[in-house]
């Protein structure tokens, strides 16, 4: 007697989830070094506590919070390229067909994610739930971009049943 499974679990089991889990987990690389980075800058001249005051003094400002963010926040910037780099080369240099839509994807939702951090951290909100409204913005918009940028070859061998499991 075949073997059946369900619609949902041979979507679960499917490339396309791993694939998009790709894309998410290289949107948080640049989000990580850039934590890293606002922590150097926090214990070397309190940056982000003076950066986070300066912004909500002055008010949710464009402007002033890219200045006040380039000033204080060196490290966090410097980290945030970093990461962006890495997510670029790892695009770059695997040359599966899926890695470069999975890098663009992850550099469209580390964009969005960051520029809500931004936001967020003029809100009064606890420090450690902007971090996961950033993140969890970021790996969403991510699986999202994927499912559109990903090359048809490839989203066609997503779509097609694998060997050992039955159709219903």
């Amino acid at each position: 007697m075949p073997v059946t499974a369900s619609a949902g679990s041979r979507r679960f089991a499917s490339w396309g989830a791993v694939r998009s889990s790709r894309a998410v987990g290289w949107s948080l690389v640049p989000m990580v070094l850039a934590v890293a980075g606002a922590w150097v800058d926090e214990r070397t001249h309190l940056g982000f506590t003076t950066w986070r005051s300066a912004c909500r003094a002055a008010g949710f400002a464009p402007r002033s919070l890219a200045i006040f963010t380039l000033e204080l926040l060196p490290a966090a910037l410097t980290g945030a390229l970093a990461g962006g780099l890495v997510v670029l080369l790892a695009g770059a240099l695997a040359r599966r067909g899926d890695c470069p839509a999975s890098a663009l994807a992850a550099h469209g939702g580390c964009l969005l994610g960051m520029a809500a951090g931004l936001a967020l951290c003029v809100l009064a909100l606890p420090v450690p739930l902007v971090l996961a409204l950033e993140g969890l913005l970021a790996a969403a918009t991510a699986a999202w971009l994927f499912g559109r940028f990903r090359p048809a070859h490839v989203a066609e061998s997503a779509a097609r049943p694998h060997a050992g499991t039955a159709s219903a």
